[in-house]
């Protein structure tokens, strides 16, 4: 049915199928060149997701770290009275500021709202236990008669009754304030907001990816649509293209062989052709019938 319609009126014109075919062409590019910019666009955000991850979880990995050392730090000094410990202590606090940098790191970007509280929550007990810290170190210091030590603690004082202990209850007591029961429970509560604000990082990432990969599988499958769209059109201007070009051609090609007149089928520009073919045709025939 459709190879009659294209044989009918005065043909389809090459010219036009072409420069259809050709917008058709040049429109799906562009829709192929933008899926493939989505798609890149996708990716990239996912990567991005991926590369904050890997710095919130490191972030806060570090955080603990630094806490730990802290406590390392405390221990070992109301353990020895060695000054170092305490030059090491107060280091970290306000030199290296690892829980600082680590809460930062972890809050910036787009944070779930949950993981900026957890970590709140983390950092305000922190640092109500650096408070117990500077008191257990002040005790030290007192029981050892300590004269060169951080101004910080200068600023700690000691309630009166344990101004009346002894070096020894002084030395005793700062022990039992960070390696008794209640210092490593507030430990254990700050380690487990940490690990509240890691399951929050989890989450938020798996969120990420399950949102970014159906994000990318919708672009690839606009992919292929549009690759499949652009492999029918130029099936369709190839089938054209012989439909109304070659298999005429060939046709007349035969017709002229045997002096017959050329149908006027095809294209637009070949049925032109073919009549001005056949009407010198006529004229010819039409000559030698006079002069026979």
């Amino acid at each position: 049915m459709k190879m009659k319609l294209l044989n009918r009126g005065k043909g389809v014109s090459l010219r036009a199928i072409h420069i259809a075919m050709i917008v058709c062409a040049v429109v799906i590019s562009l829709l192929l060149v933008f899926s493939t910019y989505q798609s890149a666009s996708v990716f990239s955000s996912l990567s991005k997701a991926a590369g904050d991850y890997s710095v919130r979880q490191k972030a806060a990995h570090e955080l603990m770290e630094a806490s730990d050392y802290l406590t390392e730090m405390v221990q070992r000094f109301t353990l020895e009275g060695n000054t170092q410990y305490l030059d090491d202590y107060f280091e970290e606090v306000f030199v290296s500021r690892r829980r600082e940098e680590s809460i930062t790191s972890m809050s910036e970007g787009d944070t779930e709202k949950g993981l900026v509280t957890q970590l709140q929550e983390a950092m305000t007990e922190s640092t109500s236990l650096s408070y117990r810290e500077y008191y257990a170190m002040k005790l030290v210091i007192e029981a050892r008669e300590i004269r060169d030590y951080p101004d910080t603690l200068r600023g700690v004082e000691l309630k009166e009754e344990d101004t009346l202990l002894s070096a020894d209850e002084k030395m005793s007591l700062a022990r039992e304030m960070v390696m008794g029961t209640e210092y490593y429970e507030h430990k254990e509560s700050i380690r487990n907001k940490l690990r509240s604000s890691l399951e929050v990082l989890d989450q938020q990432m798996t969120a990420t990816r399950q949102s970014t990969s159906a994000d990318l599988n919708r672009e690839l499958t606009l992919v292929r649509i549009v690759i499949a769209i652009l492999t029918v059109v130029i099936i369709l201007l190839i089938w054209l293209t012989a439909r109304l070009g070659t298999m005429p051609l060939m046709e007349a090609g035969k017709c002229a062989e045997d002096g017959r007149k050329i149908p006027e089928t095809g294209a637009k520009e070949f049925r032109r052709l073919a009549g001005k073919y056949n009407k010198m045709l006529e004229q010819l025939n039409g000559s030698k019938e006079e002069n026979q």
